[in-house]
């Protein structure tokens, strides 16, 4: 499990680094995406903290509250794109593959 929440602050702290370069250069719209998948990053570390800690949660909770995430962010997808929603369509898309990416990690973690 330490691995894989170090690999979470890696992201958090990539993402900050790119933040900076992205807003140093007048890319504010990129720079706010970025910010989406760092928080990302972030939920996902607090998440897996606080249920990792629990004696009756462990791996599977966390795993799940994985998954409700993802189909809650889906969701949000497809209410952005129906509405025609570019900026909240690509923020949604940044979100579920920063999902897509902490989901591919956990799936290393044994115990």
């Amino acid at each position: 499990m330490h691995g894989f929440l170090e690999y979470l602050i890696e992201q958090v702290k990539a993402a900050e680094e790119e933040i900076k370069k992205l807003e140093a250069e007048g890319r504010q719209d990129e720079a706010d995406f970025c910010k989406a998948k760092r928080n990302i990053y972030e939920i996902c570390n607090t998440v897996t903290n606080a249920l990792w800690s629990r004696p009756e949660a462990g791996l599977k909770a966390v795993k799940a509250q994985f998954e409700r995430f993802r189909t809650q962010w889906s969701a949000a997808l497809d209410r952005a794109k129906a509405s025609g929603d570019a900026r909240n369509t690509v923020i949604e898309e940044t979100k579920l593959a920063a999902l897509e990416d902490v989901i591919s990690h956990f799936a290393e973690v044994r115990s």
